[in-house]
C-alpha cells in the first residue's frame, strides 16, 4: 500500500495523471475491439441466416482486419512518437482512437465492404492509445519511483478493463452492437480533451523535433 500510495502521489505531475488516464481507457479499447468486434461480426453473420461456424469466421475477419492495420502502423507511429513531444504524441494517438470508435455508430453491416476503412481506423486508433500512452509513462516515471508508478500504471489499465467488458456487455446486449465502441469513444475524446489542456499548460522538457 505504501508503494501503491507513491505511486498516486506522482500523480501530481500532471502528465503523469494523463498516462494513468489514458491506460484507464487504452486498455478498455483493447478488451472491446478484442472481445466486441468478433461478436458483432458473428451475431450479425447469424441473424442473416449464416450457420455458426461460417458466422464466426465472419465475425474473426472483422478482428483481423482491425489488428492486422495495427501492425502496419506501428512502426510509422513509432517513428513519430520517438521524434515528438510525448504529449502532443498522445493527443494524436488520442484522436485517432476516438475517431476509429465513434466511428463505428456509421455501421450497420460489420461485415460489408463499407465497414472497412472505420475497422482499419479502429485498429490504427486502438495501438495508437496504447503506446501513446506507454510512451508517455515510460518518459514521466521518476527513477526512484519508476516501478510504484508503473504499478498504478497498469493498475488504472485492469479496471478500465474491467469496467469497459461489464458495461460494454451490457450495452451490447440493451443498446446495439455499436454501443461498446462508441461508450469508448466518448472516453477516449475526454482524455483528448485533457491531452489538449496538459499540452498547452504543462508539456513538458520534451520538445518536438519536426514542428
Amino acid at each position: 500500500m505504501e508503494l501503491f500510495r507513491s505511486g498516486l502521489q506522482e500523480g501530481k505531475n500532471p502528465r503523469i495523471a494523463l498516462a494513468y488516464a489514458s491506460a484507464f481507457v487504452s486498455r478498455g479499447d483493447l478488451v472491446i475491439l478484442g472481445t466486441f468486434a468478433i461478436l458483432w461480426g458473428k451475431t450479425f453473420a447469424i441473424s442473416q441466416g449464416l450457420e455458426p461456424a461460417e458466422a464466426l469466421a465472419k465475425g474473426t475477419l472483422v478482428f483481423v482486419m482491425a489488428q492486422a492495420s495495427a501492425l502496419v502502423w506501428i512502426p510509422f507511429l513509432g517513428f513519430f512518437l520517438d521524434r515528438t513531444n510525448r504529449v502532443t504524441g498522445l493527443v494524436i494517438c488520442m484522436a485517432l482512437a476516438t475517431a476509429g470508435y465513434l466511428g463505428t455508430m456509421f455501421i450497420d453491416d460489420p461485415t460489408a465492404a463499407s465497414a472497412i476503412p472505420i475497422f482499419i481506423l479502429l485498429g490504427i486508433g486502438q495501438i495508437s492509445a496504447f503506446l501513446g500512452s506507454a510512451t508517455l509513462i515510460g518518459q514521466e516515471a521518476p527513477k526512484a519511483k519508476r516501478g510504484s508508478v508503473v504499478g498504478v500504471f497498469n493498475s488504472c489499465g485492469a479496471i478500465g478493463i474491467l469496467i469497459a467488458s461489464s458495461i460494454g456487455g451490457r450495452l451490447f446486449d440493451s443498446v446495439g452492437p455499436s454501443a461498446p465502441f462508441i461508450l469508448v469513444g466518448v472516453f477516449n475524446g475526454i482524455v483528448l480533451l485533457a491531452a489538449i489542456a496538459v499540452r498547452i499548460l504543462s508539456p513538458g522538457t520534451q520538445r518536438a523535433l519536426i514542428e
